[in-house]
């Protein structure tokens, strides 16, 4: 930058003194401008949120059939953490907990319904991660979706856009199950896909625009959020007759559930259906369309991702910025006989997850459980300051330093009152019934077996129930 430029100038002996004394004034005072200081000194944030993104991603191998270009090449550039978990499986309460860096438990927003944060007594004016970086001089932009709901508190960007998911162009695209949320394919002539790529354009303007002063940037892509459209061309990368139904749907799977596994999703109307229920794509002989329109989706989300990616990387903030990509929770395809999120099971709750920047190994994977909790803590620890209150989380730059730095913090999610831990190796479920199940994430990765029934002759197994118990009973008295 210029002043560094003048201060290697005044060293020059051929210089007169009279200019030396010039540029060293031209130094000084260019040092003194905040804005300039900040560009020299204090890095920027790019955090992209994707929406309904489970494991079928090419890095973490999800699904056979993936095809995530551009996640994985951001996965390269820095550390993708594997074993990821939201706070909460569903938007809004994930999101909340996200911004705020406050669990379910401490707010109680916990599940869709429950509404907007800022309209709760006791959280109402809780200072979000964008608004403390405001604070903090910096510039904030936000685009897409990045809250649950079509709206951001005030104060909290200096520019935004957020856009809802559906209707599109035409509110009557229903040309599948009959109505918009189950909806999938490509959409008809003059019906555009999905917002992605007009968020894409105006987050590409933000990295490309002049600033006095560090940004941080949220993007928020919609997709593969339903309805599952996508241009012909992403369905032409999975064909159809080349897609496998997921790894993890295993006929008999569910008889050894206790609460998720005894109920349907949602009630299913003919007239106006809700989420798929397994019986419903099965009657039907859809799953293999709704694989590929999840997969098309998907892929559809990645080009736009990796045009912002692309933007940054031939930006002047390319050097001096940490990006932070994430999904809000994973989705079920058929997995247990489930669709959607809303679950405590591996496929709801586990997300893909990477973070990049100054100082940041490339091309490391991090197998320690980690929350999207640990979002505002690692922001504010980088940007070196001070939260405006009190975290739920921590920063992950142990870690992000060190993949193998001791971590001893199973990743906590609550859905309502039912709660999960995830360790390295198990996933401990408590429902409020007081019912549980357990699994072997290590040796049955797609939790085919619960572990918690049938215990009379299992002592190890109930010595991890127990410890897991211990843990979450501890976890649950420490909160208001």
């Amino acid at each position: 930058m210029f002043p560094l430029q003048s201060l290697s100038l005044l060293m020059s002996p051929n210089q007169s003194r009279a200019i030396r004394l010039f540029l060293l004034l031209v130094a000084l005072l260019s040092l003194s401008l905040p804005g300039v200081r900040a560009k020299e000194t204090e890095p920027n944030f790019l955090i992209i949120a994707i929406d309904d993104l489970n494991d079928y991603v090419g890095c973490l191998d999800g699904h056979p059939n993936a095809s995530t270009p551009n996640l994985d090449r951001l996965a390269n550039m820095g550390t993708l953490f594997t074993n990821a978990h939201c706070v909460s499986p569903v938007c809004n309460s994930s999101r909340t907990a996200i911004w705020t860096g406050l669990r379910p438990t401490t707010t109680g927003i916990h599940s869709n319904p429950v509404g907007w944060f800022r309209e709760k007594p006791g959280v109402g004016k809780v200072v979000t991660l964008s608004q403390a970086m405001l604070a903090n001089g910096y510039a904030s932009y936000g685009y897409g979706k990045l809250y649950h709901q079509v709206r951001s508190s005030e104060g909290e960007w200096l520019r935004s856009q957020a856009y809802f998911y559906g209707p599109l162009q035409d509110p009557k695209v229903n040309f599948n199950a009959g109505w918009t949320l189950t909806d999938w394919g490509v959409p008809p002539n003059g019906v555009r896909a999905s917002h992605d790529a007009e968020i894409a354009q105006r987050t590409i303007g933000a990295l490309q625009d002049s600033h006095d002063r560090p940004v941080f940037i949220g993007c928020g892509f919609y997709r593969p959020h339903t309805p599952m459209y996508a241009e012909q061309e992403w369905f032409d990368l999975h064909a159809l007759d080349g897609v496998r139904l997921p790894r993890g749907a295993v006929e008999g799977d569910t008889e050894d559930l206790v609460y998720f596994g005894k109920r349907e999703r949602r009630p299913q109307d003919v007239e106006a259906p809700g989420l798929w229920t397994h019986d419903w794509v099965e009657a039907n002989g859809n799953w293999q369309e709704i694989v590929q329109a999840y997969l098309a989706s998907t892929s559809a989300m990645d080009h736009e991702l990796g045009r912002v990616l692309d933007a940054l990387l031939e930006s002047t903030l390319c050097d001096n910025t940490y990006v932070i990509c994430f999904s809000d929770h994973g989705y079920h395809l058929g997995e247990k006989r489930h669709w959607g999120k809303a679950t405590l099971w591996e496929m709801a709750t586990r997300v893909p997850f990477i973070i990049m920047g100054p100082g940041i190994p490339k091309g490391v994977v991090c197998n320690k459980p980690v929350e999207l909790l640990s979002i505002y803590p690692t922001v504010m620890d980088y940007a070196g300051s001070t939260p405006p209150h009190d975290l739920d989380g921590r920063s992950l730059r142990p870690l992000l330093e060190d993949a193998n730095a001791d971590w001893d913090h199973p990743a906590w999610t609550t859905f309502v009152d039912h709660h999960a831990l995830k360790t390295e190796r198990w996933r401990y479920i408590r429902y409020a019934s007081g019912e549980e199940e357990l699994y072997d994430t290590k040796n049955d990765p797609h939790e085919l077996t619960n572990l918690a029934l049938g215990l009379a002759d299992k002592p190890a197994i109930v010595e991890t129930l127990n410890t897991m118990r211990n843990q979450l009973d501890g976890f649950l008295e420490s909160k208001p």
